[in-house]
């Protein structure tokens, strides 16, 4: 147990720390990207959705390589699926329990909702799926 909470503490550092570095280049593009928007606001609007889009790419990211070198028993996909998700119940339900009346409220959510739910769906471990023995066929 005390093993486990360790590498799962290290998952989470890693992944703030490469998702971190992925929100800087995620918010670079995505600024880039909108730039050329007529109403002035392009650039700031691409660097909020690269940043949103990117953060999670590379928490789960950062978790994987963890997982990877410690040879610890993971699930990438349900990391991955975690992540998207934690982002669609948050942009889902921003208007229905008014998220988006605080920007402090509704931006950290938007960065703390994938990331929990990619750290738990990270670490259930995958079913496993019990090997029956083959049946014997009667001897003549």
């Amino acid at each position: 147990m005390k093993q486990s909470l360790r590498v799962t503490f290290l998952e989470l550092v890693a992944g703030v720390v490469l998702g971190g570095c992925m929100l800087l280049l995620g918010s670079w593009v995505g600024a880039k990207l909108g730039s050329g928007a007529s109403s002035g606001w392009g650039d700031i609007i691409g660097a909020l959705f690269g940043s949103v889009l990117a953060y999670p790419v590379g928490f789960v990211a950062g978790m994987w390589l963890v997982a990877w070198r410690l040879h610890f028993p993971h699930s990438l996909w349900r990391g991955i699926f975690g992540a998207v998700l934690g982002l669609l119940l948050v942009l889902l339900l921003a208007e229905p329990l008014r998220l988006n009346r605080d920007s402090r409220v509704m931006g950290t959510l938007l960065y703390l909702v994938p990331s929990v739910a990619a750290l738990f769906g990270f670490n259930q471990s995958r079913a496993v799926t019990p090997s029956f023995p083959r049946r014997r066929e009667p001897t003549p």
